[in-house]
């Protein structure tokens, strides 16, 4: 009898947990989404979490599980005419990973637009990233830019939150990097499981396209494990690891010029000899910094 007491009180324990964390999470979504003239609006009844994100975007999930994908809310908006705008509200743990998602998605030809701390669109969407959240807004209705433009900036301003692009963006040279080219990899940079926290974007300089990354851990006990790891990878010399400039042939990815600069470590891969040295000067002069 009292083992059958203790279970029934546990499972009205997990039960009411259960309530609980589901009402919680119902309110956070409630507060993600304005109401918005015009427009009836519904909120979903289901956050998605990592264990489920699966349901939702298939496809996709593992990008977003990458960059420590923490919750998904959505919500849709409808007019009198039928006509319905699709939100989708990621939240990541941090405002680069959030960043990270994002620049996977977007291209330097799409059209940008100013919402949270920079977003782009294109027919029938317009996306945007704010703090630690990507905001997706999509429809299969046409002509309603303008409204998508509208409802975004009410959620941008309802959600406020700090509209910065992380800071290592302003470390990169500017002579010769394609605009808006700058993507952030949280795993598995170069292909290797040991290297992750890295920025990269596109150059071009005397005809010869060419890459230049900055790869930032959070202190420089662990740059230096991952450039022992790297160096043990490529078989470098450990005689000749005590230095801040080095020339590595890596197997897969080619000829790349590193240099080692406090926690950071930069790189170039790509273009001729004379490319990588004066790159190589201006990044460490701009990690210097």
């Amino acid at each position: 009898m009292q083992k059958k007491l203790f279970y029934k009180r546990m499972i009205l324990t997990g039960l009411s947990i259960l309530i609980i964390c589901s009402v919680t999470m119902a309110k956070d979504a409630e507060n993600m989404f304005p109401k918005f003239e015009g427009w009836d609006l519904d909120v979903g009844d289901k956050v998605y979490v990592p264990d489920n994100l699966f349901d939702i975007i298939n496809g996709a999930a593992d990008s977003y599980l990458s960059y420590d994908f923490q919750k998904l809310y959505t919500a849709e908006y409808k007019d009198d005419q039928d006509r319905r705008i699709r939100v989708y509200i990621f939240e990541h743990s941090n405002p680069v990973n959030a960043f990270g998602i994002y620049s996977q998605e977007r291209h330097q030809d799409y059209e940008f637009n100013e919402t949270g701390a920079q977003g782009f669109q294109s027919q029938g969407a317009y996306y945007f990233i704010t703090g630690n959240l990507y905001v997706q807004i999509t429809t299969g209705e046409n002509n309603l830019d303008d409204t998508m433009e509208q409802l975004a900036n009410k959620i941008e301003k309802n959600i406020d939150q700090d509209n910065k692009l992380p800071p290592e963006l302003n470390l990169f040279p500017d002579k010769g990097k394609i605009h808006d080219s700058e993507k952030y990899i949280a795993n598995n940079f170069l292909g290797y499981s040991y290297l992750h926290s890295a920025f990269i974007a596109d150059y071009k300089q005397e005809g010869e396209s060419f890459n230049v990354f900055i790869i930032s851990p959070v202190n420089e006990q662990e740059t230096e494990k991952m450039l022992n790891d790297y160096f043990d990878f490529v078989k470098f010399p450990e005689s000749t690891r005590n230095q801040s400039k080095y020339s590595i042939e890596d197997p897969y990815n080619g000829n790349i010029l590193l240099l080692k600069t406090g926690r950071y470590i930069g790189g170039i891969m790509g273009g001729n000899k004379g490319i990588k040295e004066e790159y190589t000067k201006l990044l460490k002069e701009n990690l210097s910094l």
